[in-house]
């Protein structure tokens, strides 16, 4: 059985469904060939297609029967030359060297560094486990562990801390969002997560569309943060990353096996050698910034004890996230649909001049368990200028309260 679920728009979990999909997709591809125009393609699925993918991603997938699709939307993280922070605008004890973002284009992450208390964080995700058993503001009746940061003040002011966002500044640039978050509760026994890889989380929609819009896709546009709430050790299942993947162009997945990423088995088109391989652990305080460009993954939970953790993630205001007027994220491998009425993306560090989105400053996250932009204390709109007023000022109150 190849999936456990399957993409609406090919359902690569049958013989059957692969034969099928192999033949529109020849279709696209002749299509692409005679450079018919995409108004002629019959369903916005497919337009999706024509549109995104390339032709050695056509090619590859006829090739193999519908059995092999890139990880995500085909491209090489470019390392910049030269290698200096893209902001200088930074506390002293924040700055990365030159040797720091060396290491991060190398390995595809920062060495973990402390920024809370230990004690602080292991309390804050005994609150985390509770959510994951409650009911989302965000997305009623939907998925408890995405996008908490917008209903838990205490996540957005974490999410805030300068010890993080002025180090993501100094790999993205000055003016940053927050656009998701996840919380990740692996229980003893759990099993492991395969090796996966993202760019703009084509691999969500269906490989139909981009979840979001970069201006240059091999630049890097977007990090990940990682913060375990409980010791994170290779016994529990670690974080881990395949180093050499970092800067190679997107590798390759085969459909099928017994491991794989949430509802979707597969298995890799690579080889990944255990030399390569960086176990990351990491104790509660501490933070890990990374790239999902690089190869990830994790091993099962042999321990008897919970491991909770959460991450979000980051991009500069000049990336657009979900194309304009997307009301509903289909996230295919966790047979989930988000309907986005209640979701921001939250300005985290500087200002959105750009207003690609439609952003808000994280200070309207950080008092109340209200959701900004849809309901304000005394019942009033939202001041829609203050998305673009500067949330430094309130750096000094995020670093007291950690």
């Amino acid at each position: 059985m190849a999936t456990k679920s399957a993409f609406s728009a090919f359902k690569p979990g049958g013989v059957w469904h692969r034969a099928v999909s192999t033949q529109v997709m020849r279709g696209l591809r002749a299509a692409d060939s005679m450079g018919a125009p995409l108004s002629l393609t019959p369903s916005k699925k497919l337009k999706g297609i024509r549109k995104y993918w390339n032709r050695e991603m056509m090619d590859r997938y006829i090739a193999s029967g519908g059995t092999e699709l890139p990880h995500d939307e085909m491209c090489q993280l470019r390392v910049p030359d030269p290698l200096v922070p893209k902001t200088e605008d930074v506390a002293p004890e924040n700055k990365l060297s030159t040797e720091d973002l060396a290491a991060f284009y190398r390995n595809g992450y920062l060495k973990p560094f402390k920024a809370f208390e230990p004690e602080q964080i292991k309390d804050f995700g005994r609150r985390l486990l509770e959510r994951c058993g409650q009911p989302s503001q965000v997305y009623p009746g939907g998925d408890p562990h995405r996008d908490r940061h917008l209903e838990m003040p205490e996540m957005m002011r974490l999410i805030a801390h300068p010890a993080i966002t002025d180090r993501c500044a100094q790999l993205l640039g000055p003016n940053l969002l927050t656009w998701r978050s996840q919380l990740f509760h692996k229980p003893p026994g759990n099993n492991p997560v395969g090796w996966h890889q993202a760019s703009t989380y084509m691999f969500e929609e269906e490989f139909g569309e981009p979840s979001v819009f970069p201006p240059d896709i091999n630049n890097l546009f977007m990090l990940t943060v990682w913060i375990p709430a409980d010791p994170s050790t290779r016994k529990n299942g670690c974080l881990k990353v395949d180093t050499r993947s970092v800067t190679e162009r997107t590798r390759w997945m085969r459909l099928g096996g017994d491991v794989g990423f949430h509802a979707v088995n597969y298995g890799p088109c690579y080889e990944v050698k255990e030399e390569d391989v960086h176990y990351i652990e990491m104790e509660p305080g501490e933070v890990l910034i990374f790239t999902e460009r690089a190869i990830h993954g994790s091993d099962a939970n042999r321990t008897d004890s919970n491991r909770m953790a959460f991450n979000f993630r980051v991009v500069p205001t000049d990336v657009q996230v979900y194309r304009p007027g997307k009301r509903f994220h289909k996230a295919s491998q966790m047979n989930r649909v988000y309907d986005l009425t209640n979701w921001r993306p939250v300005i985290i560090r500087g200002t959105d001049t750009v207003r690609k989105n439609e952003s808000v400053p994280w200070t309207d996250y950080a008092g109340s368990e209200l959701i900004p932009g849809k309901i304000t204390p005394d019942g009033a709109p939202p001041n829609p200028s203050a998305a673009t007023e500067p949330v430094a000022a309130a750096s000094e109150a995020v670093t007291a309260g950690a």
